[in-house]
């Protein structure tokens, strides 16, 4: 990959990790997501399942950051939930947090039988 297909990957992953950081700290969650019953934690589960995507792509190569960020990203959801249950406005949910591990974890075995895949095709 290039260094400036890298560098937009890292500048996508980085302020991903700001904009959901805000999400899941301001008073008032930023839209609402209460139409139906377990509505949110579809959102959390999209919203790591893209970021584990974008942190894949960004750092997937590169040891430092992939062990860095890979702790921040997986310490995130219930340190997001915590820093909630600090809040007089939120709660801290650990279906929530649940919710987000699984669409980090969906990605990791997507991608895992992805590479399976694409590597028993090409021998």
């Amino acid at each position: 990959m290039t260094h400036k297909k890298v560098f937009i990957w890292d500048l996508l992953f980085i302020i991903y990790l700001i904009v959901l950081t805000y999400f899941a700290t301001t008073p008032k969650p930023p839209f609402n997501y209460s139409k139906f019953y377990g509505e949110d934690k579809i959102w959390h589960f999209l919203a790591y399942a893209g970021g584990m995507f974008l942190f894949l792509k960004s750092y997937f190569n590169r040891k430092f950051f992939l062990y860095f960020f890979g702790a921040i990203i997986f310490i995130l959801p219930i340190g997001s939930e915590y820093i909630q249950a600090l809040s007089p406005y939120r709660y801290f949910s650990m279906y929530d947090a649940l919710a987000s591990y699984a669409g980090i974890l969906a990605v990791i075995i997507t991608l895992i039988i992805y590479k399976k895949f694409l590597i028993k095709n090409k021998t």
